[in-house]
């Protein structure tokens, strides 16, 4: 039976002075909503174990062998393994700090479709708490859809 392909992270080359929704046309870099500075500095020390926790519960979600079944979405054998981080919103909620991913997973489409043969095909925003006082993050769930 097929398993889930390993993801790959894209970096997207073009700057987001705007600041708005991105998409793999226009490989714009990430939307990011911090409600304050000292949050900016909290999410890129935090970045890489954000990311890294984020890719392993997409592949554990993804691993469920409902996603082989050829009538459902997403489905793993469209999955191309390419993703890149469409938006990154950091925000604070009582005592905690909240974290919100949002990936887009990149997908092959079927010669003579209206999209390209390899665009955005999942979204995954990904929801984190962090607890100052036992300075640890856990995983509040998913949010996916198609893009």
């Amino acid at each position: 039976m097929e398993k889930p392909l390993k993801f790959k992270e894209i970096v997207m080359p073009y700057p987001n002075p705007e600041n708005t929704y991105t998409d793999y046309d226009r490989k714009l870099q990430p939307k990011m909503v911090f409600e304050s500075e000292d949050l900016i500095k909290f999410y890129l020390t935090h970045r890489k174990e954000l990311i890294e926790k984020t890719i392993k519960k997409c592949e554990e979600y993804l691993n469920a062998d409902d996603w082989m079944e050829e009538e459902t979405f997403p489905r793993i054998k469209d999955l191309t393994g390419e993703w890149y981080l469409a938006s990154v919103t950091v925000r604070k909620q009582d005592k905690e700090i909240v974290v919100q991913l949002y990936l887009h997973f990149l997908g092959y489409y079927p010669k003579g479709c209206a999209r390209k043969e390899i665009d955005d095909y999942l979204g995954m925003e990904a929801w984190f708490d962090y607890d100052p006082v036992q300075k640890k993050f856990s995983f509040d769930g998913f949010n996916t859809d198609a893009i």
